[in-house]
């Protein structure tokens, strides 16, 4: 008895596994999803077709009418025709319309057969439609509960939206051109960015012609090119600074070389003061060309600033230094040699002045 009891439990177990998996593997598969126009935005106004073939498993093949395909839509005007195929045969179903038709089991039920499901949609986009419009919603349900759901959304764009998102970018456009010219005044290489603005310009213009969903598209791409000069320019800006740091540390590099190569001042403390601002400067700028390389341009240009202005303070010392050694402060390098020739001179001069007066007596006798 006990047995039995036992082997009637193992069963019932495994009779509940077995509609548990079948429940589980309710749903369907898309097999084929047609939708005219295929891709980009929609319009107002704008006529719109789809086709699914769907293959499907119930939950139940036991005839229990508790199972349903449930469809709806976003379009206007929708007609919806279904047929099903079953082992090669074509069976109509009867024509809906509405945006909310539902399909019972007892219409595409076929037990152990081979079955699909032909859906074809047809309907306009509304001409109110918002920015996004569902297209088409399919569910298969058995009572409340979803067993499988497929939906596509696409964007609706109107003739106003694009009048009003091309004037922005119009605007866009402008103030890009600016910045390129200030750049370029600056001796900013904008070689690269230009010709983004004027893949952007061409968009635009392409785009004010165009119709609303063709116009989206061609904002799209101003858009994105606007984006990538900016990258551009953002990236050959920096470039110009890091590369101006560097010539103000040449030029100071020379006029330290001259006072300690040519003019022994290397131990002079006007001197070693100028060579540690340029160390400051050095630091300043090796840190904007790593920042450069890691593609921060903001810190970039913030550490070639840095090297700049330590560089120029650098220079404004070295420069008056120079005008010290030129009006006579020191008498290293050149200089002596200066005094020497000057020395050299008057005693030439001298010597002829002697030498005139020496002849004069003698003619006077």
């Amino acid at each position: 008895m006990k047995a039995s009891i036992s082997r009637l439990a193992v069963l019932l177990l495994a009779l509940v596994c077995i509609v548990q998996a079948a429940s589980a593997a309710a749903g369907f598969e898309v097999k084929t999803e047609t939708i005219n126009p295929a891709s980009g935005n929609l319009e107002p106004g704008q006529q719109v077709t789809v086709r699914y073939v769907l293959t499907y498993e119930l939950a139940t093949i036991n005839n229990a009418n508790d199972e349903t395909f449930e469809f709806s839509t976003g379009l206007s005007n929708p007609s919806w025709d279904f047929t099903i195929y079953r082992d090669g045969v074509t069976i109509p179903i009867p024509k809906r319309s509405g945006y909310y038709p539902v399909l019972t089991e007892y219409e595409f039920n076929y037990g152990d057969a081979e079955t699909q499901l032909d859906v074809q949609l047809r309907g306009t986009v509304p001409s109110g439609a918002s920015s996004k419009i569902e297209v088409v919603k399919i569910q298969q349900k058995q009572g409340d509960t979803v067993r499988d759901t497929h939906s596509v959304v696409r964007d609706v764009v109107s003739k106003a939206q694009v009048e009003g998102s091309l004037s922005t970018q119009q605007n866009n456009l402008k103030a890009l051109k600016a910045d390129l010219d200030a750049k370029a005044a600056q001796g900013v290489d904008t070689a690269a960015a230009q010709a983004k603005y004027e893949a952007a310009n061409q968009a635009l213009v392409s785009a004010a012609s165009a119709s609303p969903s063709q116009a989206a598209s061609y904002l799209t791409t101003a858009s994105k090119a606007m984006d990538e000069s900016k990258v551009l320019l953002d990236k050959a800006w920096t470039q110009k600074e890091v590369a101006n740091a560097a010539e103000k540390i040449e030029s100071l590099d020379g006029m330290i070389t001259n006072f300690v190569e040519n003019r022994s001042m290397g131990s002079d403390p006007q001197v070693v003061a100028i060579m540690t601002k340029r160390e400051s400067a050095v630091q300043f700028y090796s840190q904007a060309k790593d920042a450069l390389n890691a593609n921060n341009n903001s810190l970039a240009r913030s550490k070639a600033a840095d090297a700049t202005n330590k560089a120029n303070e650098a220079l404004t010392d070295a420069n008056r230094l120079q005008e010290k050694i030129s009006q006579g402060f020191s008498l290293s390098g050149d200089f002596l040699l200066y005094i020497g020739v000057g020395i050299v001179l008057v005693l030439v001069i001298v010597g002829v002045v002697i030498y005139r007066r020496k002849t004069g007596w003698d003619e006077l006798g």
